[in-house]
């Protein structure tokens, strides 16, 4: 956690005591942040290595070492020292260069680079980040940057070309060639570029008259950028070349954040709610919605410019492809052009975006681990923008670093499951089975860890922070931190402390502890058994494996698990899973593995394949499994219809043989259960399929066929869904008519099928709730259903695909979360978890993960759980690459089929307050108690026939009688 004790008396004694002082009795974390940007270190080359402290020699101390001076001395080090002040006092250490290793060097002779003003700030999810960023901007407020120096080279940029300047000076010029500049004039001239405090801000605060401001406004400061290196100049462009694309920058005391399109507006609310109207901040907010970003000289009239990705990314241009083009010789008319276009090339190569234009205060991204990618759009305008200060604002800048794990206990009192049918895969809901701390466990880097974390660090580190010397070559982080760490050099592992020490700002779950203290956290695992019909698909899924693995004779590019078949082997696994929450498979897949797998039988028996007896074995319950499938027709009615089914209990028998499938072993008494898909389902519990069996008009003649009689219409009264196919719809269903008119709940889907069918079930158990998923909605849909379900009173449910929804958004609204399939990745469940348990949240919070007993899904945990509880273990980045996961899915295993899903509370199939139309019922009443032998429906259809046929002859016949 951030100590400022070691920084005090240099920060107090600094000209910027005061802002210090401001946050001294607030939060560590926003003091480091302050000290990183306004008092950075410097940081040990990497060729020097220390050798040893001279104070703890057995020698007297060096002479010119004061008595208070270990004050003074840097936590850490030997990697990093104070910017200023710094002698054998302060720093005793001594080092050696790596060219001479017997060579000592005092600190002072040794060299240093200048620390990079800002950082990552990956605080814990849900404390706070956004207030800290908010925080940070409202001190240094005032503060402008500090002008580049002419020649100075701007990193992705150019090269500064001018000096600093204003048009202040021309505009005086102009008006007065021969006079005397008066001193009103030479102070405002020296105010504007002495660039020390932003006259806007000033002016804003009162301090600055107005009527200074106004004949200052007009007059940003500014210089000139040539985007050509020089290399590049000498090459192949002229000067005046050079010259024409050169481009202003504009400078200014702005801070542009980079958010998620689904946080711009978490942003814009945690702005009106923390910050005072008084601070005078002003923000400008930049979405998809906004076609045309304002220029340079609008901008910098902004505090905090808050600019979502997609928006950021859509003003990307490949700028250094097209200064190259310029070049080239003219080629226009060699390639059939009318005319030349060389001068639109050069308007091409010479625009900018506005955002390019800016010089910036301060960058900051939030989650911004997405910037560890090198070529996508975003990250490169990251790199284009001009900012003194950056920083990365993610809760996981690696996957691996934030390697935690959450306890889980057994759900005993789950209305859906006896507690014979739960079981605990873990007993405690605040230690591991190895007795450490789940939520808060020590986490080591080991050798074998994943190179991804390194890369993401490393661009996180050198082109995003630009932090001297990685940022000067490609593969300096490679040969100066991984190489040496890989290979167990023993500076190695201490380096790469000191660095991530003082480039994250992060407060330790248990110092945060102490000062805010969160609800409770209740998680537990609901381990649910499987109904026949999950048991049927699950188990036609694993045989196919077993077909597969036994034709193929797991050998060959067409083995699931080949090197080769990475695509394929992550459908059938994928698959696997849906088959634990509810997957339709094609009855063709089944009739076909049916037959491969008889005709490698055959060939067995022939003796052209020399199978084993344990895959002949494998062979035939595979084959067995499948034709048990496709023969029960419950199942495969379902997948015919590709829904899931639901058990409806005191339907009317003439609807229910009209709408439902009746099961073979339904008998014919009243209780009897009907079954249906949710399509079936929809045309009696919706309004459309309401209206039409209740549609009448006022007229003599009978009911239609479609309607529904008083007697069956009372039957539907008391008709009610029973029970479900998917024994976790069944439970999400019980869990939310139970809570979701009290609490605010969150039901996390891994993939986009599960949130269809969810959505699907509580349409049916008229549940209001809203849907947060990429493939359905825009970007704008998203964001209004997070503020709708954390502001209004009706929606209580949100079902959230948890690859969106794991990162940044506050949901703090929310105390019951479920998950309805275990999380591979630790990091990300831990992120989803944290948009309920977070700062401003009020109720304990109660996490459920659901689990399918005896299936892959238990597996999964299991495996989880032992790499969260062993620090050498690495974690795969997908299931199929773990070495233990791969084994369990080559030797899956077969489940045992349960009975059906049943609800606890019976949903009624019509909603509440839906009359009986009397017309209708008088419609009724009339025709039951007519007596004819033929329907007068027929009898009067035959005789509008004839009245048109009568009107349409000009001597008609006359009518039979017995005819009509």
């Amino acid at each position: 956690s951030p100590d400022p004790s070691p920084y005090l008396d240099v920060c107090m004694e600094s000209e910027y005591g005061d802002i210090f002082q401001a946050c001294m009795s607030t939060d560590n974390s926003l003091f480091k942040m302050l000290q990183r940007e306004l008092l950075p270190n410097l940081f040990l080359d990497p060729t020097y290595s220390p050798l040893y402290n001279s104070s703890t020699d057995d020698d007297s101390q060096p002479p010119n070492r004061q008595p208070n001076s270990k004050q003074l001395e840097h936590p850490l080090l030997p990697y990093f020292q104070f910017s200023c002040g710094f002698n054998e006092a302060v720093n005793p250490w001594i080092y050696q260069h790596q060219t001479q290793p017997d060579m000592p060097v005092a600190a002072q002779n040794v060299s240093w680079y200048s620390d990079t003003r800002g950082g990552i700030i990956c605080e814990d999810m849900g404390t706070g980040k956004t207030c800290e960023c908010l925080a940070l901007i409202v001190l240094t407020k005032r503060q402008m940057v500090q002008p580049p120096s002419k020649g100075e080279l701007l990193p992705c940029v150019g090269t500064v070309a001018s000096v600093l300047l204003t048009d202040l000076c021309d505009t005086a010029v102009a008006h007065m060639p021969r006079a005397v500049p008066s001193l009103k004039f030479l102070a405002a001239k020296t105010a504007l570029l002495s660039c020390v405090e932003s006259l806007r801000v000033m002016h804003n605060d009162g301090i600055l008259p107005t009527d200074v401001w106004r004949q200052l406004e007009p007059y940003p400061l500014y210089y000139w950028v040539n985007p050509v290196s020089e290399s590049r100049l000498r090459r192949s462009t002229s000067t005046e070349l050079a010259h024409d694309i050169s481009f202003k920058v504009y400078m200014s005391s702005s801070t542009i954040v980079v958010v998620p399109d689904n946080l711009v507006d978490q942003w814009v609310r945690e702005k009106y709610k923390h910050v005072q109207d008084t601070s005078g901040l002003e923000m400008l907010k930049i979405d998809i919605s906004t076609n045309t970003i304002p220029e340079p000289r609008e901008l910098i009239k902004y505090d905090l410019v808050l600019i979502s990705v997609s928006r950021l990314s859509k003003e990307y241009i490949p700028i250094d492809s097209r200064i190259g083009e310029l070049g080239h010789s003219c080629r226009c008319y060699s390639k059939g052009f009318e005319q030349c276009i060389c001068n639109r090339r050069r308007d091409a190569a010479a625009y900018r975006s506005p955002l390019l234009r800016v010089h910036w205060k301060r960058l900051i991204v939030d989650e911004g681990h997405i910037m560890s990618s090198r070529n996508t759009a975003r990250s490169l305008m990251a790199a284009y923008l001009i900012a003194e200060r950056r920083w990365v604002c993610t809760g996981t800048p690696t996957h691996n670093l934030v390697h935690a794990t959450s306890a889980i206990s057994v759900d005993s009192q789950s209305p859906s499951a006896t507690v014979d049918e739960c079981s605990s895969i873990s007993t405690s809901a605040t230690e591991s089975p190895s007795g450490r701390s789940a939520t808060a466990r020590s986490y080591r880097m080991n050798v074998r860890e994943s190179s991804s974390d390194y890369l993401q660090l490393g661009i996180l580190v050198s082109k995003f922070l630009r932090m001297y010397p990685f940022a000067q070559s490609t593969s300096a982080w490679t040969s100066i931190i991984v190489q040496p760490y890989k290979r167990g050099e023993p500076a190695a592992l201490a380096r790469l402390q000191a660095l991530m020490q003082s480039i994250m700002v992060r407060n330790r779950p248990e110092a945060i502890g102490g000062d805010v203290q969160l609800p409770t956290l209740h998680e537990k695992t609901v381990v649910l058994p499987p109904t026949c019909h999950q048991a049927l698909t699950y188990n036609t899924i694993v045989a196919f494996f077993h077909i597969n693995a036994v034709l193929t004779e797991r050998d060959g590019r067409d083995y699931f698990f080949h090197p080769d078949n990475k695509k394929h082997l992550r459908q059938i696994v994928d698959n696997l899973f849906l088959a634990c929450f509810w997957f339709s498979i094609s009855l063709k897949h089944i009739h076909d593995g049916v037959a491969n797998g008889l005709r490698a039988l055959e060939l067995w028996e022939q003796g052209s394949k020399p199978y084993s007896d344990n895959d002949v074995s494998l062979l035939r319950k595979s084959i067995a499994e499948l034709q048990r499938a496709a023969s029960d027709p419950e199942w495969a009615y379902l997948v015919q219809t590709e829904s899931v089914g639901y058990w409806v209990e005191g339907m009317p028998s003439r609807l229910a043989a009209k709408l439902f499938y009746s099961p073979c072993n339904a008998d014919n008494s009243e209780n009897a259960s009907e079954f249906g898909g949710k399509a079936k389902l929809a045309t009696v519990s919706q309004a459309t399929g309401i209206k039409g069996m209740l549609a009448t008009v006022d007229d003599n003649l009978p009911p239609l066929s479609t309607n529904a009689s008083p007697s069956e219409f009372e039957q539907l009264r008391s008709a009610a869904v029973a029970g479900c196919t998917s024994s976790k719809i069944a439970y999400l269903i019980d869990q939310l008519l139970r809570y979701h008119q009290q609490e605010k709940c969150i039901v996390f889907a891994s993939r986009y099928s599960e949130v269809v069918i969810i959505d699907d079930a509580l349409r049916l158990a008229r549940i209001p709730h809203l849907v947060y998923a990429n493939q359905i909605m825009s970007q704008s849909q998203r964001r209004h259903n997070i503020t709708t379900f954390s502001t209004s009173t009706m929606y209580n449910v949100i079902v959230m695909d948890v690859l969106l929804a794991a990162y940044g958004i506050d949901l703090s609204a929310a105390s019951r979360v479920w998950f309805v399939s275990p999380i591979w990745q630790a990091a990300r469940e831990r992120q989803a978890i944290k948009r309920a348990h977070r700062l401003g949240q009020q109720r304990p919070v109660f996490v459920e993960t659901l689990i399918t007993g005896e299936s892959i899904e238990e597996a999964l945990w299991r495996r989880r759980q032992e790499i969260s509880d062993n620090d050498s273990e690495p974690m795969s980045k997908d299931v199929e690459e773990d070495g233990k996961m791969r084994s369990v899915l080559s030797n899956a295993s077969f489940i045992q089929r349960s009975s059906i899903g049943m609800l606890a509370s019976r949903v009624p199939l019509l909603p509440p307050g839906i009359c009986y139309p009397q017309m209708l019922r008088r419609k009724f009443e009339l025709w039951s108690q007519t007596s004819t032998s033929v329907p007068f429906y027929k009898v009067k259809r035959l005789s509008l026939r004839l009245s048109s046929l009568d009107s349409a002859l000009t001597s008609p016949p006359p009518l039979d009688s017995k005819l009509i």
